[in-house]
């Protein structure tokens, strides 16, 4: 029993997330590579510029989408961890609603102001062409503004309520979509920038739809009606996930630099080859960031229970299977250079020499890239938000912007080295910025938590108990407690062996925490068939009619406790009472 066997379930629920997410960011860099090659090749250089111009448009609409759609789903996995249900629905509805009236506001100011909006963006109507084909492009994505926020906002909750499967389907059918209409409608119809404009809405518009059915699931958290949003904790919310989706900003101010340096050293075949190492990079960095969609819901569930083992070892987990899946895209990447070039019509002996070389380099720097992308979720998914902040500011701005203008100064080929040295520089500070803030921190005391797992035999149970029964008086539990707490838990367990498991073995994890507020919150979760113990018929023995004398325990803990919630999560039951 003292052997760690949590990692039993920490592992099965990792695996189970991980290879969804990781479809969904497959598909993710095929459709965003999709925009650049199918516009260039149809439309040349006035395509790709004016898709370019409009990244910042994007940027801004991610740091809203991912900044509420991260922290508001590390927020509900904790409440549901907690047991904390009606407020975990009350706190995605609000959410929602503030994630689409910024939306909508974003939307109509865009429309309204669109001219000055292109002039900040680079362009005026001096441009002619370009003008022209960025403003129709920008006036599509402004208008459906709430369609992609209102997408991204849904598939991070619902990676947050057992709904992974059904997310990762919805995100990888819009990207399908997303794709087979840039092809009909730029290469088939001749839209250009207006048929692939449309074709990114589509593609939110099909997600939407896949994702809609699982807020009628049975079991299921999230409801969008009776709506009853709940506002408070939005702001603190959103600077969770603002933590590491300001990234985005930082991104923007990057690539204009950047952009402008190359035009003085390499002119426009300087330009073209960062914009192909930047679409180049989605195929890397991307898998990495599905990683890191695999690890949150777990590391936040775990957060909530204050299990630190569980936690460490899904990190462990996220970062072997990261680095693995990583290394592979990579390996192919520097085998293939020269075909990525031309994938992305880099085609000239000259642009191909150095669209090659700057493919390699930023792959000496992709795996550290890919360890901070994985932390950076993981620090969120803790709510250290000033850890994310940091590795995120490091990595986005305070090393990558000296390290851009520095190896500029080395001319056409030094300037590519900004890649690995941004990354390596950026996790060799935080992790000794790391190691002196370790020392000053206040995380909860992991005393405080008693975390054991068992097979399903009787057996194992009383030795159990007595460590149960030891923890509660070693923290301060009345006897009445005391006796609550382990009858609480032995029940649980008897009749989850009884009527759950049948004639199947398993393992059940016991995780007892002594609250400071001198509660103790008692976290069951096993292995058994889907199998809630409160759903047992528990009428008083008295009162007529069939009665079933494994639903006696179950009674009291009933009668007795605080709370008490039951959750069938990543393929496991759980359950919370609190004492």
């Amino acid at each position: 029993m003292e052997r760690r066997s949590s990692d039993y379930f920490s592992g099965k629920m990792f695996w189970r997330q991980f290879v969804p997410a990781l479809v969904s960011s497959i598909g993710l860099a095929l459709g965003d590579m999709m925009d650049a090659v199918v516009v260039g090749q149809s439309m040349g250089v006035i395509g790709l510029a004016a898709i370019s111009l409009s990244l910042p448009v994007f940027m801004v609409v991610n740091v809203l989408m991912h900044g509420l759609g991260i922290g508001g789903s590390i927020r509900f996995s904790t409440q549901l961890a907690q047991g904390e249900k009606e407020k975990a629905r009350e706190g995605f509805q609000g959410i929602l609603a503030v994630a689409l009236a910024v939306a909508v506001l974003l939307s109509v100011a865009g429309n309204l102001f669109l001219t000055p909006l292109l002039a900040v963006l680079g362009t005026t109507p001096e441009d002619g062409l370009l003008f022209e084909t960025s403003r129709t492009y920008v006036r599509i994505i402004v208008s459906g503004i709430p369609l992609i926020v209102l997408s991204y906002v849904l598939n991070y909750y619902l990676r947050n309520d057992d709904c992974e499967k059904l997310a990762s389907l919805g995100f990888t059918m819009g990207n399908v979509t997303d794709i087979a209409l840039n092809i009909i409608l730029v290469l088939g119809c001749g839209m250009g920038a207006a048929g692939a404009a449309f074709a990114t809405l589509a593609g939110q518009v099909v997600s939407i739809g896949f994702y809609l059915p699982a807020f009628r699931k049975k079991g299921g958290t999230l409801r969008i009606f009776p709506f009853s949003p709940a506002f408070e904790g939005s702001f603190s919310c959103f600077r969770t996930g603002f933590s590491s989706s300001v990234q985005f900003l930082f991104s923007m101010l990057f690539i204009l630099i950047a952009n402008n340096i190359l035009m003085y050293l390499s002119g426009s075949v300087g330009v073209a080859a960062f914009d192909m190492v930047q679409n180049a990079s989605y195929l890397i960095l991307y898998l990495y960031d599905g990683t890191a969609k695999a690890m949150q819901p777990l590391v936040s569930t775990y957060y909530g229970e204050h299990d630190r083992h569980s936690i460490r070892h899904t990190l462990k987990l996220g970062l072997l299977s990261g680095t693995a899946v990583g290394a592979v895209a990579i390996c192919l990447t520097l085998l293939f250079p020269d075909a990525i070039c031309t994938l992305f019509g880099m085609t000239e002996p000259e642009s191909m020499r150095l669209g090659m070389y700057a493919i390699r380099v930023f792959c000496a720097g992709a795996a550290f890239a890919g360890i901070s992308v994985i932390l950076e979720s993981y620090f969120q998914s803790c709510e250290e938000e000033r850890a994310a902040w940091i590795l995120t500011t490091l990595r986005g701005a305070a090393i990558l912007l000296p390290a851009t203008f520095l190896c500029s100064f080395f001319g056409e080929k030094g300037f590519w080295w900004l890649y690995p040295v941004t990354e390596i520089l950026t996790l060799l500070l935080f992790g000794l910025w790391r190691t002196a803030a370790r020392k000053t921190s206040k995380a909860f005391d992991e005393d405080r938590v008693l975390t054991a797992v068992i097979r399903s035999t009787n057996e194992e149970l009383s030795p159990l108990m007595a460590q149960i029964e030891e923890f509660c008086e070693r923290w301060g539990a009345s006897t009445r407690q005391t006796y609550f707490v382990t009858m609480s838990a032995e029940e649980l367990c008897l009749v989850i062996m009884a009527k759950g498991f049948q004639e199947n073995s398993g393992y059940i994890q016991i995780t007892l925490i002594a609250e400071e507020n001198r509660q103790f919150s008692l976290h069951v979760r096993d292995s058994a068939i889907s199998f809630n113990p409160f759903s047992l018929r528990t009428a008083r023995a008295d009162s007529g009619g069939d009665f079933d004398m494994d639903a006696i325990g179950v009674l009291v803990i009933r009668e007795k406790a605080t709370e008490f919630f039951y959750r069938h999560y990543q393929g496991f039951n759980t359950v919370i009472v609190k004492i």
